[in-house]
């Protein structure tokens, strides 16, 4: 009886422990593959964009601002920047903006007055009554508060595009928007050549092969090795450069070096500041 009572138990005491381990294997894939999901989840915060390349600054503001503001996210037009056949319909422009030379060769584009040194609330009504404006352009630092540097740069982060003409008062206005530390070159005489590594794939890409300084006016540029990762050099000389652009989140900032005061229609420097409204 003992012996045939064995028989019958030891089959049950042999199976359960592979049973087990066969169960604990299954989990240990099971939370493994979980993991390995997680981290290619973490890679893709991490990195964006076709090069691989770290994400735009500013993201802790840009989440933070974005889901306090409540901009319109318009980062799905970025697609349309680089096809040449679109141009900006309406644009945010400052009193002293070029509207000769932004108009050229668009002469439906409505253009929306923002004085400088408005006021906050001012501010904040106008991007909120002009939801699908793209751009906004300034000659000069924009002189925003606290609140208004919020808004603004919430903003530029949910897909929108702002340029900034040439000239130290609107490289500090940036830095100081964006948190960039660009610096200035006092003087670079040129001329300033297309950059074919970065220009592909941008407006850029067909422009002037070179720009040059003309009477009347200066050219201000920024040290290359100044301009953050996220950013690009569309021309440059000498490693100076007077016209890049810098991904900030889902928007961007562009500067174009020249103050484009007394400028002629035609000159080569109005078809690049038409590029970099396109961004």
């Amino acid at each position: 009886a003992q012996l045939s009572s064995m028989a019958t138990e030891s089959p049950v005491v042999m199976i359960r422990p592979n049973s087990l381990a066969a169960a604990q294997g299954s989990w240990r894939r099971l939370w493994a593959g979980a993991g390995l999901v997680a981290l290619l989840g973490l890679t893709c915060l991490v990195y964006r964009g076709d090069e691989g390349r770290p994400a735009a600054p500013g993201n802790a503001l840009a989440v933070q601002s974005l889901s306090s503001s409540g901009f319109k996210v318009i980062a799905g037009w970025k697609s349309q920047h680089h096809a040449y056949a679109h141009y900006v319909k309406e644009i945010f422009v400052d009193a002293g903006a070029p509207r000769q030379l932004i108009r050229r060769n668009h002469y439906s584009i409505k253009f929306i007055p923002l004085p400088m040194a408005f006021n906050d609330q001012n501010l904040r009504v106008a991007l909120w009554d002009h939801a699908d404006t793209p751009t906004a352009l300034f000659t000069g630092s924009p002189g925003l508060g606290a609140m208004g540097r919020r808004d603004f740069v919430a903003w530029v982060s949910s897909g929108r595009n702002v340029v900034f003409t040439g000239g130290y008062t609107q490289l500090a206005a940036m830095n100081e928007l964006f948190g960039f530390a660009l610096q200035e070159v006092a003087y670079q005489p040129g001329p300033f050549w297309r950059n074919p590594r970065n220009t592909p794939g941008t407006p850029f890409a067909y422009g002037p092969d070179r720009l040059e300084e003309y009477s009347g006016s200066a050219v201000y540029g920024v040290k290359i090795d100044s301009i953050p990762l996220t950013g690009y050099s569309m021309y440059d000389s000498m490693r100076v450069s007077p016209v890049f652009y810098i991904k900030y989140n889902l928007g961007t900032v562009c500067y174009v070096g020249a103050s484009f005061q007394g400028m002629a229609a035609s000159n080569p420097w109005g078809k690049t500041l038409r590029d970099a409204i396109r961004m």
